[in-house]
């Protein structure tokens, strides 16, 4: 089966869906699976952030850099690698910048709200007519012209960013579905 990200519509009746009225941007890509490789939202998110790729990681180097300049959250002095290993999906938890805000059996609702935008990222898998389906939702609220500025050169780099992401992340499911 090849593994392909794919453009999709944000899931109706989806915590990110009923989240906000008012939406400045949105996405939604996914990745089907073989069903035997489902797993539980705590865990998709767990491997979301495992599977970045080398050029996302110098990036969100970058990005930190950038933010911590205008005053901005970042993620810095947090040990993600330890969150990783306790994390269990349930509101009030966090992974770096990701805090749950709330969640379902088949997905995890995340976001961060800052001064210049605000934004929300779902991580949900579903069984599906061919397999297991994978989505990651996006949703951003711009709160000054500062957050569009901000958003302008990362829009892009996030619709390359998350397909590449979630066909990593299918990648390693696979591969540790095979293992003995």
């Amino acid at each position: 089966m090849e593994i392909k990200a794919y453009s999709i519509n944000i899931p109706e009746g989806s915590l990110i869906h009923q989240e906000h009225k008012k939406i400045d941007y949105y996405d939604a890509f996914a990745v089907k699976v073989p069903s035997n490789l489902e797993s539980p939202p705590e865990e998709l998110i767990k491997l979301l952030l495992q599977s970045f790729p080398v050029w996302g990681k110098v990036l969100l180097k970058i990005r930190e850099k950038i933010a911590l300049l205008m005053g901005l959250k970042t993620a810095r002095g947090i040990d993600v690698k330890s969150q990783i290993l306790t994390f269990t999906g349930q509101p009030g938890e966090s992974l770096a910048l990701f805090h749950v805000k709330d969640r379902t059996d088949t997905e995890i609702l995340t976001g961060e709200n800052d001064k210049h935008l605000d934004f929300s990222l779902s991580i949900m898998g579903q069984p599906s007519h061919q397999g297991f389906e994978i989505t990651l939702a996006t949703t951003v609220i711009f709160n000054n012209w500062l957050g569009r500025l901000y958003f302008f050169p990362v829009k892009p780099v996030h619709k390359l960013l998350v397909p590449t992401m979630l066909e990593r992340m299918a990648k390693k499911l696979s591969e540790k579905n095979k293992e003995p």
